[in-house]
């Protein structure tokens, strides 16, 4: 609002004459309600000024403010994952717990540690590392993987999870990126999703690849790093 379109629209009196009317002439209505801010001319005033119409320019800074508090809001409520394949199910897990994705390598097996989770060691970088099978984990049957799914010539790969002190390396048919989503679009799990894999969802999410509608089970990383070290103990 401009001063200039006050100046025009309002007598301020208060500002000519005085809060106090200490000033000759004093103006008659002092005597009555001592100060400006008692007066009924002071309030009417007031009223016109909260009662007129916006101007475009405050209309456009408010716009600005709003949609800039609304963004942030937004930005907070955005989680990513990197979603992968395991036989014919689509799995997400958060992209802070991923390190990197190995090509297929040899693995070391370990003595007397038969059907479990653990399917022995895996040497990244020197370092002997934990090689898990998550599919035994979460009850999925691995399927057929023609040569025609290859994606990318991101195909029949490993990939390293770290979380705190605890690191694992597990296979995966196909890694397929990093996907951004909003917290409320994640869905409850499905009375029909695999019953053992289903304990360890934090939720499923509708993902557009491509031409296909798919659902990703998105996993709680805490949950199933839990069941990672049970499963090795």
């Amino acid at each position: 609002m401009l001063v200039a379109d006050l100046e025009s629209d309002i007598d301020d009196c208060w500002n000519r004459i005085g809060v106090w009317g200490a000033q000759t002439p004093r103006c008659p209505e002092l005597d009555r309600v001592v100060h400006c801010v008692n007066c009924k001319v002071f309030s009417a005033a007031g009223r016109k000024v909260l009662d007129r119409a916006s101007s475009e320019e405050y209309l456009r800074d408010l716009t600005e403010v709003i949609a800039g508090k609304e963004k942030r809001k937004y930005e907070s409520d955005i989680r990513s994952v990197v979603i992968f394949r395991l036989g014919e199910e689509w799995l997400g897990l958060p992209t802070q717990v991923f390190q990197e994705v190995l090509k297929l390598r040899k693995l070391h097996s370990v003595p007397y540690r038969r059907g479990n989770i653990l399917r022995g060691l895996i040497n990244v970088r020197g370092e002997l590392q934990l090689c898990v099978s998550l599919g035994r984990l979460l009850g999925v049957v691995r399927g057929e993987t023609p040569g025609d799914n290859v994606v990318n010539g991101v195909y029949e790969r490993m990939v390293v999870i770290a979380r705190e002190d605890a690191r694992y390396v597990f296979p995966v048919s196909e890694v397929r990126g990093v996907v951004r989503y909003a917290v409320d679009e994640l869905l409850s799990v499905p009375a029909t999703a695999m019953h053992s894999g289903a304990n360890y969802f934090r939720g499923m999410l509708h993902w557009k690849d491509k031409n296909q509608e798919r659902h990703v089970g998105c996993l709680d990383e805490e949950l199933l790093f839990a069941a990672l070290e049970r499963g090795i103990a």
